[in-house]
């Protein structure tokens, strides 16, 4: 797969080479989503990084660590699934935003997107127009939850909706907690949902303002 490149700062100096930074998509997204144009549009001072990732989360935070260890980021931003996968990344050098982590990924799958084939919401690298979710991937979800410890960066921080429709107002709770607990900073984005909206896409600059 290809990745998506926002070069900026690039000279020839060392005070000039660039300062990247990873985006990781959500479930049945990609690497040209509408948030990865919004946060390299929005955040020119970094050179973005995006790839396309599959639904295995195992194998997605593998391929995200093979990323930081590319890159070197200075910033990872996660959204639902791929903040799910943020969390378990290890980068102690980068400063890690989690937005809405899809922490009861599992559940969300089984009873509001639902089992079966489903259509990507973005143009794909290889093509593929069509996902398919089952209870075994849902079962391995759970397992690698269960069993891998949250990771801080650098700096952490996480971005709840208050009134998240797709994870559900409990199961969110339940993710602030964890989050929480694990050592992140909680923000709340009173106006937003589950997708990135304007007013989390406000809440991502505070936090690089005061970086």
């Amino acid at each position: 797969m290809g990745e998506t490149h926002n070069q900026s700062n690039i000279g020839s100096g060392v005070k000039d080479l660039p300062r990247y930074a990873i985006y990781v998509h959500g479930l049945a997204s990609g690497r040209r989503s509408s948030t990865y144009g919004q946060l390299s549009r929005r955040f020119k001072q970094y050179s973005w990084v995006a790839v396309d990732f599959g639904e295995d989360l195992a194998q997605n935070v593998e391929r995200l660590n093979a990323l930081i260890s590319q890159y070197n980021p200075e910033l990872i931003v996660g959204t639902s699934m791929g903040a799910l996968e943020l969390l378990y990344a290890d980068a102690p050098n980068a400063v890690k935003i989690a937005c809405n982590p899809a922490l009861s990924l599992a559940q969300t799958v089984r009873t509001t997107i639902g089992l079966g084939r489903h259509q990507y919401l973005c143009p794909r690298e290889d093509g593929a127009t069509e996902l398919e979710l089952t209870e075994q991937m849902c079962q391995r979800y759970e397992q690698y939850i269960a069993l891998q410890p949250i990771l801080q960066g650098s700096k952490n921080y996480a971005i709840f909706a208050r009134h998240d429709e797709l994870i559900g107002d409990k199961a969110t709770a339940q993710a602030m907690q964890i989050v929480a607990q694990s050592g992140f900073e909680i923000f709340i984005d009173e106006d937003g949902q589950h997708r990135v909206s304007a007013t989390t896409i406000e809440i991502i600059a505070q936090i690089i303002d005061k970086l």
